[in-house]
């Protein structure tokens, strides 16, 4: 990124924070026009300092930037979305900070693809809104897809011919639906319902809104979920850390609904 100039302003999302020394932070950020990058703030924990609250995780924010020899600076920060509601409610935060990982984990340093700014935006709002979190599934599978993991639903993935009307082997290894012949060789993978393959190729097409109207029951939604996370902890080869947040959140709430 040498051809950017001295002082450059980017809009994007906050995915994370790494604190450094006594008040400043290391940000991870996705936007336009660089893709995701790191810059640091300068002083922005100390209470004094006028960053504070405008560059925190999860914040659609304005930045003014100034080029550094290791890592750009952050010298100004206006919030354009905060995304209260995902601070305010655990539940939402949980799967929040489940999309932020994913764009960190699957997208490399600088690289910008077209709308991928505009699918976290609008899972993060869908989310905030209450949406349910099939909005947060279609967002793995295009996500997968735009970063060069197409999962493969109307096809064998093994041997290309088209998929019978039946419950099929989902099989990450081997990229998506295995027929009944390529099973064996298809390594490990769950059987999964008709319901949820219909599900996983409607994601593909309707938009996040269509997404959320939709009236799922847990099983199929579990499927889905359960196919889609053993696809992106085989594409990273390592499970995503948040997961384990998100189903303690969701302990917790099972816990306050029996008492």
């Amino acid at each position: 990124m040498t051809d950017r100039p001295r002082i450059y302003r980017c809009k994007g999302v906050v995915l994370r924070r790494r604190n450094l020394g006594e008040g400043d932070s290391i940000f991870t950020i996705y936007g336009e026009p660089l893709g995701k990058f790191d810059a640091i703030a300068k002083g922005v924990r100390k209470m004094r300092s006028k960053m504070r609250g405008h560059v925190e995780p999860l914040v659609y924010v304005d930045l003014l930037i100034a080029r550094g020899r290791s890592l750009d600076v952050i010298t100004q920060a206006q919030a354009i979305e905060p995304f209260l509601a995902l601070r305010d409610d655990l539940a939402k935060g949980a799967l929040a900070i489940y999309c932020a990982e994913l764009i960190d984990r699957l997208v490399a340093e600088h690289a910008m693809q077209d709308g991928l700014l505009e699918l976290l935006l609008d899972v993060l709002t869908a989310v905030s809104l209450g949406a349910p979190p099939q909005v947060v599934r279609q967002f793995e599978l295009t996500l997968l897809s735009a970063s060069g993991y197409e999962v493969q639903l109307d096809t064998c993935a093994l041997c290309g011919n088209r998929l019978l009307e039946e419950d099929t082997m989902f099989s990450a290894s081997a990229g998506g639906l295995a027929c009944r012949q390529c099973r064996p060789q298809a390594g490990q993978g769950r059987i999964v319902s008709v319901r949820a393959i219909k599900l996983l190729r409607y994601c593909r097409v309707a938009t996040a809104d269509e997404v959320a109207r939709l009236r799922l029951d847990d099983t199929v939604l579990h499927e889905v979920e359960a196919s889609l996370q053993s696809m992106v902890t085989y594409v990273l080869d390592r499970q995503m850390s948040s997961t384990s947040f998100i189903a303690d959140v969701a302990s917790l709430d099972r816990r306050a609904t029996i008492s």
